[in-house]
């Protein structure tokens, strides 16, 4: 028993230590922007490989496959607490229509056809 609680007190201060950081990282994709990456790669998966979508919408490539991989659909109320915290955390400014996808720098990767992604 003391040899178990040894190994766990060890273990929570290496989490300390660490950062410990656990789940998955801080939201910096609003769910419209997560729709759009999906759409993207589904539709034209040669013209817009991993690499692209994660210089295309900021975020790393690790981050893009957890999008594509992940399919769940939130009620509304949590989306938009989930939207306003992801805008708080990387403001952005805003792509005119809500259907561009634009690179860090501003300029126009892909505009998204009508009735997709807002």
């Amino acid at each position: 028993r003391a040899r178990r609680r040894r190994a766990a007190a060890k273990l929570q201060w290496l989490r300390r230590e660490l950062g410990g950081g656990r789940g998955a990282p801080e939201r910096t994709l609003t769910w419209e922007a997560m729709e759009q990456m999906r759409f993207l790669r589904r539709e034209l998966p040669e013209e817009w490989p991993l690499q692209r979508l994660a210089q295309g919408f900021g975020v790393s490539p690790d981050v893009v496959r957890r999008v594509l991989r992940g399919r769940g659909c939130p009620p509304p109320h949590r989306r938009l607490q989930q939207d306003q915290r992801a805008l708080n955390a990387a403001p952005r400014p805003a792509a005119g229509t809500g259907r561009e996808v634009r690179a860090p720098d501003g300029t126009l990767l892909y505009r998204l056809p009508r009735g997709w992604g807002g």
